[in-house]
Formats: C-alpha cells, structure tokens, sequence
C-alpha cells in the first residue's frame, strides 16, 4: 500500500519531508463491496542524495492497481477514515550505482486523516506500507523503509514519520548501498 504522495510524492499534497508510500492487494471483491472505490496512482519519486539515503535515490512504479474508497468524512466533507487495496510492486534504484531492488508493497490499509493535521496509517499483517523519512526526523533515521508483516505509521502534522507498531522493517538506503 502507498501513502499518498504527501508523503511519498510532491504531486500528491506537495510535502516532501516524509514521503510515504502505501500499498495494498485485496481479492477483487470484498466483504465491503467494490462500490465507492476510486483508482490512484502515484507518481515515481525522486530523492536527491542526502534527502533520504547518502546516494540519489529513484523510486518507481513496476505495478500499480492502488485503490481508495472514503468511508467517512467530517461535517466539512473531507475525508475523515480511507480504505485502500490493491497491488504494488515498486523498483527501487540507487542512482549512483545503477544497483536496484523490487519489493511488493500490495496490500490493503486504513488511513484516518485526524482533525489535528495527522494521519494515522493501520496496516495488517498480511500488508507492507513504506515511507521516506528525511534527515532531522526526531522518530526514525533518514532512509526509505519498508514495514511488512503489519505496523501503525503515525504522521504527525509536519510530516514527520512515526513508526508506534512494526514487525519486520528494511531500510532500502542500507539495501542499496
């Protein structure tokens, strides 16, 4: 599953501090019915050596069928809790070197945008969820890490990355180094 892109993509809400990336693989129908889902597609992404891992660092999409379906919105009309589903498979490249690695990040999740700016990532077991945490976050070293086998993301209004849940974590800057 792919946090969207303000996290992961300039495009998505223009932040870059800690870019997300959130992937999610459900059967084609679920219990909830494939009524309200809407396609998304992130953008590949690109960081500059020192803003994530020591090297430049090019993320991009090898498969993307990422889905989202707004379950509850506050009284304004924005979203409040978002489902997504889907599967992704993302190419990470260390530019510098040319040396890649895919990882599949399908997946399904739960993202509740909080009333304070956060957003609140739940991600089961069976679901990968990624996120690029820059230099300065007070949670996690710099780097481009995959979370696997279920973990809650927590990103604060400053778009800083908290990891409060993992289980199995990579750092994709120590892969590719």
């Amino acid at each position: 599953m792919r946090m969207p892109s303000y996290l992961t993509r300039p495009a998505a809400l223009g932040a870059t501090l800690a870019t997300a990336v959130l992937l999610l693989a459900a059967p084609a129908a679920q219990a909830d019915g494939d009524h309200g889902w809407q396609p998304y597609h992130g953008q590949d992404s690109d960081a500059p050596a020192g803003t994530v891992c020591p090297f430049h660092l090019y993320i991009t999409d090898l498969l993307d069928q990422e889905e989202t379906k707004t379950v509850t919105r506050y009284p304004d009309g924005s979203p409040e809790k978002v489902l997504w589903r889907g599967p992704l498979i993302l190419r990470y490249t260390n530019v510098d070197t040319g040396a890649h690695v895919d990882r599949d990040q399908s997946g399904r999740a739960t993202e509740y945008r909080r009333p304070d700016g956060s957003t609140l990532w739940e991600v089961p077991k069976a679901s990968h969820i990624s996120a690029r945490v820059h230099p300065g976050n007070p949670y996690l070293a710099a780097g481009a890490y995959l979370f696997s086998g279920g973990a809650v993301l927590l990103v604060h209004p400053d778009h800083q990355v908290e990891a409060l849940v993992q289980h199995r974590v990579e750092n994709l800057c120590q892969t590719l180094a």
